[in-house]
Order: C-alpha cells, then structure tokens, then sequence
C-alpha cells in the first residue's frame, strides 16, 4: 500500500525501484501528538458541563473536538508524507510541511561525493536515530532523526557502487555531546573547523550546537563573534586604503 503511494508520487521509471521507505521516528512527533490527544479528552472530559450551556456549550464542545482532530490529522499527515525514498536509482527527500504545501529535492547516485551520519543527544542515543548528511555537486540533504542511520548509509553506499562504480566511505561524525565545552566553543569559533559546516543554514547550525554549548551560550557566542567582526572591520577602514579594505571584506565572507 504505502510502497504503491509513494511510487506514484515520486514517478518512477521504467526500470526504477524502491529499496527503502523511511519516514521520522514518531518520537520527533510526540509533542504534536500529546497535545492532539489532550485537546480531545478535553473536550469529552468537559462534554456534561457544555452540554449544560445548551447552545453555546454544544458548540464549544464541537469546536474544541474539532480542533484537536483537526490538529491530530494534519501532524500525522505531515509526518506520514515528511519521507526519505531510496530507489536503484536516486534519492527523494519529501519535505512536507502542510496540507498543501511540500519540497521535494532529489540526487542521483552519480552525483553524490560523500556520505556521514551523527548520532548526538539523549534522544537519538536512546532510540538509535541518527542525522545523515548527503553531498553531492550542487547540492547537500540534511535527513534528521532517521532509525538505525548506519544500516542506512550501508545501504546507499551498495547502491551508490551497483549503479556508478564509485567507492564511497562511510563517514561517522564525532558526537558533539563527548567533547569538552571549551574545546567545542573552540571549534565553534574556529574557521576552518566550521567549514565542515558550510552547507548548513543558521536553524542548522543551531540545532547541531544548541545541545552541546546551550542555546543561551550559542547565542552570545554568535553575538560577540559578530561585535568583534563589526569592530575589526571599522578599525580597517579607518587605517587602510580602499584596496585594502575591500580584500578584508572579501575574506571575511
């Protein structure tokens, strides 16, 4: 059945098969689910005193069992139709954030140049989730909270073989919870150690950091960081000619 969904969503071709359908572990999802379930046996748990309002308690009855079905279906839509494809032939990544409103990425095996996966936190440790990380030429698929994300790679990385011949390693990234808080805010304010991390966005890089640094302490980090590139950049131009600070500016970005 969801094999037969999912092909036809993602057209596949002649030849074309699917090897593995993986979706979020639920556990990302609990919180959405917890309030769907309370805002349900709320309503039936207050049904006898809204009922006694006639009319008015009827429909505020209705309105909050509404609410929370409505609210529960479109979490499990959402995370039934958030999945990651992998056929004989490429990747999907399907990510559905609404009724109406998805973004499909997709990479062939021929364009991806590497392939790692990290498993950091309580959560993931406990569950066996872990984020893989795909890179490819003019493009990189960020996959959070996936089960068993080593099995996974294993699995690409045959496919990627069978299809181009290519020998890809798989590549486990250092948890960021076993490291030193100094040496990782080292790292963090590090260049070239924060080119690993290039292809992510801000929220990404939050994310990857808030956990081991703290999301206050992340935060200041950023702040301060940005306070010293603001100084250092006025004190340039106020020495050096324009040349000058031009190729500052340029390496700074």
């Amino acid at each position: 059945m969801s094999e037969t969904y999912f092909a036809k969503k993602i057209n596949l071709g002649a030849d074309e098969k699917i090897q593995a359908i993986l979706h979020h572990h639920p556990i990302t999802y609990l919180k959405q689910f917890i309030i769907a379930a309370l805002l349900i046996l709320l309503a039936f748990f207050m049904m006898f005193y809204f009922l006694s309002l006639g009319r008015i308690g009827a429909a505020l009855f209705l309105a909050l069992l509404v609410t929370g079905i409505f609210y529960g279906s479109r979490e499990f839509f959402i995370w039934y139709n958030n999945v990651f494809i992998i056929t004989n032939e490429r990747v999907v990544d399907t990510d559905q954030k609404g009724f109406f409103h998805k973004t499909v990425s997709e990479i062939g095996y021929d364009k991806i140049n590497d392939i790692s996966y990290s498993v950091h936190g309580f959560v993931q440790t406990i569950f066996k989730l872990g984020t893989i990380k795909i890179q490819a030429t003019g493009a990189t698929l960020i996959l959070r909270n996936l089960k068993q994300p080593g099995q996974i790679n294993q699995l690409l990385v045959g496919l990627i073989k069978n299809q181009t011949g290519k020998k890809i390693d798989i590549k486990q990234v250092n948890n960021l919870n076993s490291l030193p808080k100094e040496q990782l805010i080292e790292d963090f304010l590090n260049q070239e150690e924060m080119a690993k991390y290039e292809d992510y966005n801000l929220n990404e890089l939050v994310e990857e950091f808030k956990d081991s640094l703290g999301e206050i302490r992340l935060k200041k980090l950023l702040v301060d960081e940005l306070e010293k590139q603001d100084t250092s950049l006025a004190e340039a131009s106020e020495s050096e000619d324009d040349e000058t600070v031009n190729n500052f500016k340029h390496r700074q970005l």
